[in-house]
């Protein structure tokens, strides 16, 4: 059931694309590993082109730490 709920999903998304081209780690041909080789390229664009390039990275693990997973 599981797979034919995913396929009607996976279909609606192919088809009506509401999912913004941004979107990873859930679409076919979409990894985090794409996301990333993307950033680096557009990175190493802006660094060709002369310009100043700063990135912050944010780690969220910490914060799932402190939420009450209880009842």
């Amino acid at each position: 059931m599981e797979s034919v709920i995913r396929d009607c999903i996976t279909e609606f998304i192919q088809k009506k694309n509401p999912i913004t081209h941004h979107q990873r780690g859930f679409m076919s041909g979409r990894s985090c590993l794409t996301n990333l080789l993307e950033a680096i390229e557009a990175w190493a664009n802006i660094l060709d082109e002369g310009h100043g390039l700063d990135v912050i990275y944010l780690d969220y693990r910490k914060a799932f730490d402190t939420v009450p997973h209880g009842d």
